[in-house]
């Protein structure tokens, strides 16, 4: 169901979901199932897996410095 169907079944009633970010590259998936479980007793309608924001690592390069975008975490997709 999406987000907005959730929304419009509220009628108006106030909802809470959940904005998680996923496991650090690898690391287990385990880790997000443990970080979801205990708040599945607020019976979310939805929990969100967020992207995280790209960074950027600066590469010594002989004196040079190459800057090169990362993600620190795979993202919502992964």
């Amino acid at each position: 169901m999406k987000v907005t169907e959730h929304i419009e079944k509220a009628k108006g009633e106030t909802l809470f979901s959940f904005e998680i970010i996923p496991p650090i590259k690898g690391r287990s998936i385990q880790e997000l199932y443990d970080n979801i479980d205990p708040l599945m007793e607020f019976n979310p309608p939805f929990v969100d897996v967020t992207t995280s924001r790209e960074e950027y690592v600066y590469i010594d390069r002989d004196g040079l410095l190459d800057k090169k975008l990362t993600r620190m975490r795979p993202g919502t997709v992964g």
